[in-house]
């Protein structure tokens, strides 16, 4: 192979690559840094407004961009299909935008789509009603920062969604009703920091195999999982405590449950707790527990205080 830039070649090894390869290359990059290989010759100005990917993380810059300069990337953007697209913007900055750029990454048909959006305290924005309507996005990862998803009148239809990730949503039960049913070929729900619900039921998904819960805060009650058609659960770093109603279809579990110390929970409990879920598990061929379940249900079998080092 040439070495790079050897001025009897003309090109560098890099750019003598076709330009599906180029693409691929430009897609691991942010955005910002894929635009700066404009100035390495003609041929690259050519290059990146065809990448089939988009990144824009505010996080990433010194300086945020200007959302002029973000609109002005999206005009030069050539490519008619989009693999995807990731936005990661502060609604005090860009709030007027939001929703112009989020149209524009479904009107290029995106299939891997996330959407980190800080709300900055400021609770006043909704995701727009034309959100809730695609079939092309396979994944979608969506982070409100605690706004609510304000499902439309009208019902859901994400046709080609197979994977759902949400983060520090506010959902009602009718609103995870509203998505399930919208996803006809859904395969996997991430919940993180999604604390509102009391009652997690998605038998309305028939496709849902896996679901994972991640850090969800402590509640006042149990929260009743109903999901008999899914293989795999995971509960990561959850501080909720569960009732399985029915998980009669698992051959995966993983519990990996901690406790907050300032709440004071007795050994009955926490045993009435972990016999109910254990019973609920029988069926199933991997059994994964963390550290801090396995502390806790040891201490409430032998009837001792739950110490507050288990807690973290």
């Amino acid at each position: 192979m040439e070495e790079a830039g050897d001025p009897s070649k003309g090109l560098d090894s890099i750019s003598s690559l076709p330009d599906e390869i180029l693409h691929i290359i430009l897609s691991s990059l942010p955005t910002k840094f894929a635009i700066r290989t404009s100035i390495l010759s003609k041929r690259w100005r050519h290059v990146w407004p065809d990448t089939p990917s988009l990144s824009f993380d505010w996080r990433t810059c010194i300086h945020k961009p200007k959302a002029d300069s973000i609109n002005k990337t999206l005009d030069r953007y050539t490519a008619r299909k989009m693999i995807s697209f990731r936005l990661c913007a502060s609604m005090k900055d860009y709030m007027p935008h939001i929703d112009r750029w989020i149209e524009f990454a479904m009107s290029r048909d995106v299939e891997n789509m996330s959407l980190n959006l800080d709300n900055g305290g400021d609770d006043k924005y909704h995701v727009p009603d034309f959100f809730y309507t695609n079939n092309s996005v396979k994944q979608l990862s969506v982070d409100l920062g605690y706004y609510g998803l304000r499902i439309p009148s009208s019902s859901v239809s994400w046709t080609s969604l197979k994977k759902l990730s949400l983060r520090n949503c506010k959902l009602s039960r009718e609103c995870i009703d509203k998505i399930l049913s919208g996803c006809p070929i859904l395969e996997s729900l991430k919940l993180y920091f999604c604390n509102e619900l009391r009652v997690l039921d998605v038998r309305k998904s028939q496709s849902l195999r896996t679901l994972e819960i991640d850090r969800s805060y402590w509640a006042p009650s149990p929260t009743q999982i109903v999901a008999p058609q899914i293989h795999c659960l995971r509960l990561s770093n959850s501080q909720l405590p569960c009732t399985f109603v029915d998980v009669s279809s698992l051959t995966e579990a993983s519990l990996h449950i901690c406790f907050s110390s300032t709440k004071k929970l007795t050994a009955d409990f926490l045993l009435d707790m972990f016999l109910k879920m254990l019973d609920k598990l029988q069926n199933v061929d991997k059994l994964t527990f963390g550290a801090s379940f396995l502390k806790v249900c040891f201490r409430a079998f032998q009837g001792r205080p739950v110490a507050e080092s288990l807690y973290y």
